[in-house]
């Protein structure tokens, strides 16, 4: 195998290709020849189960059809009044009067079940009688075959009280064990396997008066036995796939009608029988017997019953897949013969223009990007032969601009060398100025500087997008020390700070646009002193920053212009940022009354959600604020 892969890859390029074509057309047949081969299966097995289950719920309906009727018949007796004074008459130790009842109820009998193609025999049972076995030797539907004693014993008459007037199917089984007859249990007999429908006869009928059968001791109870031919007889021929199965069960998996008699009264391992008998009908695809079946279902609402036909699906996929690989085997055959003709062709195409190619390639390796193509082959070589010479030109290009940008970054970093002495030189001349004015005695000139040289600092040095609420206090009593100054002293500034606050973080320069709107506008034409509050402390989980004048106020709508507006940057822009940082609970409200003043409140969430801070992000230095302090 090593070999044959180093002969491969010592081989000519047109060797190489001849391989490749027929590597990439197998991978591909292979591909394309399995997905289409799922998807005609899914849909050929989709269908087919879909085709079933229509089958079994048909017959399930013809089924629940057959024991409506019977049903109706069974209402019928139970409410003749014939019957009931035929019965309750009767005195069971009269032998004689016995007989003759069972000859009159025998015709009642025929009355409402001799139509009946489905039901093998009636009877009525009692302790002493069976009742309806007194007819014609070539009757149907009254068989001489259920022992006189021990019927009360059976778990026929057990089911039968226990439904209290109700009818009971029960699922099929052996009569010598139900009725205890051993000597039968090795011979094969016409009703060797029965199911049943029993009621105890306990009802009432109108005949004048109103007459209940809850006044006779020893009630009787109607029996209707039935062959499993009577399935059989409806799914004979209804699933002509080979290997089916069709076949009945109870909600405990007891076999009721099977095509295989052995398995009849046995208990099978059906697995999901449970949701089957909830869900009433469908189709699943389940494990039985170690084999994956497809199983289409339907529940009876008479018996309560489940009807299944189990299909294998292979069955079902045979013909399918012959057919699929004898076309599949013809097209790949043609393919291959077309494929193999074509990569001779195309290799010959490709490998006679890369001889011109490699030398041009060895010049370009070399330095010599002058190097050009005379363009020649087939539109694709031309096209990779121009892209070869517009390529040896950008390489020609980028050598010169990348010599040219190597020398404009040393100017830029020469130029930022420059700028990074600026602002040293600002802090100097302004803590000169500082010093200048405190030798002349100038204090409020040395304190505004003082203030600007402080703010400066913080914008120039602070980056970062939140910072510790110290930091960010200083620089907005810098700011407010420099228009209390501006104002001439007409506007008193009251702080009222929670000294906890004072680490946490905070958006940069989040109250600054706020306090520069109160002198700004809320100020401006004041004749009476204004009064500025800054409060900042802890309610509950949050922290709340107001901000409040004594100025001249707004409207409504013009506060909500301030956070909705894109023409007022200051607030809408601290707004955004806070709800962007912390969510959409937090954030600003303004309340604002015309003449009296305008309050800001900012709301961001406590520290326990709020942003942490390093000792990067904050100044050097501490900025004392005292509660209810006065500029």
């Amino acid at each position: 195998m090593k070999a044959l892969l180093n002969a491969i890859r010592d081989s000519r390029l047109h060797t190489k290709l001849l391989i490749t074509y027929l590597l990439l057309l197998a991978v591909t047949v292979l591909i394309l020849s399995f997905s289409d081969y799922r998807l005609s299966r899914d849909t050929v097995l989709e269908m087919a189960k879909k085709d079933v289950y229509t089958i079994v719920r048909k017959n399930d309906e013809i089924l629940d059809a057959k024991f409506s009727r019977i049903r109706e018949m069974i209402y019928g007796f139970t409410e003749d009044a014939d019957f009931y004074e035929t019965f309750s008459k009767l005195h069971p130790a009269d032998k004689t009067e016995v007989l003759a009842a069972d000859l009159r109820i025998k015709g009642i009998l025929d009355k409402y079940f001799a139509q009946s193609q489905d039901l093998y025999s009636v009877q009525v049972a009692t302790s002493y009688f069976i009742f309806g076995t007194a007819s014609s030797a070539n009757s149907e539907h009254s068989k001489n075959f259920i022992p006189m004693k021990g019927f009360n014993d059976t778990e026929l008459s057990r089911i039968a009280r226990q439904g209290a007037g109700k009818t009971r199917w029960v699922p099929t089984y052996d009569f010598s064990d139900m009725f205890r007859v051993p000597y039968l249990k090795q011979m094969d007999y016409d009703y060797k396997y029965l199911f049943s429908a029993v009621t105890m006869i306990q009802g009432s009928y109108f005949k004048g008066t109103f007459r209940s059968y809850s006044d006779m001791q020893d009630k009787p109870v109607l029996i209707l036995n039935f062959k499993d031919s009577l399935f059989t007889g409806v799914f004979a021929g209804s699933i002509p796939v080979s290997g089916s199965t069709y076949f009945v069960v109870d909600e405990k998996g007891r076999i009721v009608s099977h095509p295989d008699r052995s398995s009849l009264t046995k208990t099978i391992n059906l697995p999901e029988l449970g949701d089957m008998m909830n869900e009433k009908y469908g189709v699943r695809m389940l494990k039985i017997g170690g084999k994956e079946q497809a199983v289409a279902f339907s529940r009876s609402d008479i018996t309560g019953w489940l009807s299944l036909a189990v299909i294998p699906p292979q069955e079902l996929l045979g013909p399918v897949i012959r057919q699929y690989i004898r076309n599949m085997l013809i097209s790949a055959g043609i393919i291959t013969l077309l494929f193999v003709g074509l990569s001779f062709f195309l290799s010959r195409l490709v490998t006679q223009p890369f001889r011109t190619m490699i030398r041009a390639i060895v010049n370009a390796g070399e330095g010599r990007f002058e190097t050009r193509f005379r363009e020649s082959g087939s539109y694709e070589f031309r096209v990779l032969m121009k892209k070869f010479n517009d390529m040896n030109e950008n390489i020609r290009k980028l050598f010169q601009e990348n010599y040219e940008t190597r020398i404009r970054e040393k100017e830029a970093e020469i130029k930022a060398l420059n700028l990074q002495l600026d602002p040293h030189f600002m802090y100097n001349t302004l803590n000169m100025v500082s010093l200048m004015s405190l030798e002349k005695g100038e204090y409020e000139i040395s304190e505004i500087v003082v203030s600007l040289s402080n703010m400066l600092k913080y914008m120039v040095k602070t980056e970062a997008s939140v910072v510790r609420f110290r930091d960010d206090l200083a620089y907005l009593e810098g700011y407010v020390t420099i228009m209390c100054k501006r104002l001439e002293g007409s506007v008193r500034v009251e702080y009222e700070i929670d000294s906890r606050l004072l680490e946490e973080g905070v958006p940069k320069f989040f109250l600054q646009p706020i306090v520069e709107n109160a002198f700004v506008h809320g100020f401006k034409r004041q004749k009476k002193e204004g009064v500025l509050r800054i409060a900042c402390r802890l309610e509950g989980d949050a922290r709340v920053f107001r901000i409040e004048d004594n100025g001249q106020g707004m409207e409504t709508s013009q506060t909500e212009e301030l956070l909705q507006s894109e023409r007022h940057v200051g607030l809408s822009n601290v707004n955004r940022r806070i709800r962007i940082l912390y969510g959409d609970p937090y954030g600003l409200q303004i309340r604002s009354v015309p003449g009296e003043g305008t309050a800001v409140t900012v709301t961001l969430p406590s520290s326990a959600s709020g942003e942490s801070l390093t000792p990067s992000n904050s100044l050097s230095g501490e900025s004392l604020t005292p509660s209810n302090s006065r500029l």
